[in-house]
């Protein structure tokens, strides 16, 4: 967050994150932490930066409840995926597969086919430009590269770039981050022609290998449509990670509070 340019303060053992904005005030976030801010806490961190927002996404619902007595409402937007698929790494390869859909495991055959090979990349700046050209042609336009450098400079040596290639063409690839317990599947990328040949299915598929070679308790797909925050454009590649199998999970909606920064 610091290196997209959010000022970072830790409250109650708590990272939160702000945002400057030149004559209004700022924009607080608090992003699904372990445990509550203090009443306290959150008045400090209000006189220091005078937020005409605060947002928090609750980690699980007693959190939801605290913040609502504390005058948050629920809302229906987010910063964060409000559902995901996690997929429990602690089952053999073999269940895995089992638990997937019939067509996944034949797409990951045909892949193989086709010539497709996954190889790994430390090369960020090919990569992102690579994930934005993709993007461009299926008509999105918001500039992400840099969030996608930041990301995975932040994470260092906890973080991977898959790559799916046929002979020397780069046709997919894929970002994974990582926790302690949990690898995390994000932004991911595919040309038209590596579509055509099942590369995103090798990739995701090699991607959870991937992670359960390092031992990972789980890997998180990194959000799937909700209808409680519709964003339609999602529900192609939901159907597509739905495919892999997993256990689906919803978080509380994010909650916001709004002020007068004066």
């Amino acid at each position: 967050m610091n290196l997209i340019g959010w000022q970072v303060d830790k409250i109650d053992g708590i990272y939160c994150y702000t945002k400057k904005i030149p004559i209004i005030g700022s924009v607080i976030k608090i992003q699904r932490a372990s445990k509550v801010i203090s009443k306290e806490g959150l008045n400090k961190l209000a006189k220091n930066n005078r937020p005409f927002l605060v947002s928090v996404e609750p980690l699980t619902n007693s959190q939801l409840a605290y913040y609502s007595k504390l005058g948050f409402k629920s809302s229906h937007s987010a910063s964060l995926p409000t559902k995901t698929i996690r997929v429990d790494l602690s089952e053999s390869g073999k269940h895995l597969l089992s638990h997937m859909h019939y067509k996944t495991r034949y797409n990951i055959k045909i892949a193989a086919k086709r010539g497709v090979v996954i190889i790994t990349s430390k090369d960020i700046l090919s990569y992102s430009d690579f994930w934005q050209k993709c993007a461009k042609n299926r008509g999105m336009y918001l500039p992400l590269k840099k969030e996608i450098q930041s990301i995975y400079k932040a994470f260092g040596n906890k973080s991977e770039i898959l790559l799916a290639s046929i002979g020397k063409e780069i046709v997919g690839g894929v970002l994974l981050v990582s926790t302690v317990k949990i690898a995390y599947y994000m932004y991911a990328a595919s040309t038209a022609f590596g579509k055509k040949v099942f590369a995103p299915t090798a990739l995701a598929w090699e991607a959870i290998e991937f992670a359960k070679r390092r031992k990972k308790t789980y890997f998180d797909f990194e959000g799937i449509y909700d209808a409680r925050v519709p964003i339609n454009t999602w529900k192609g590649f939901t159907r597509f990670k739905k495919s892999f199998g997993g256990v689906e999970m919803d978080f509380p909606l994010q909650m916001k509070k709004y002020s007068v920064p004066f």
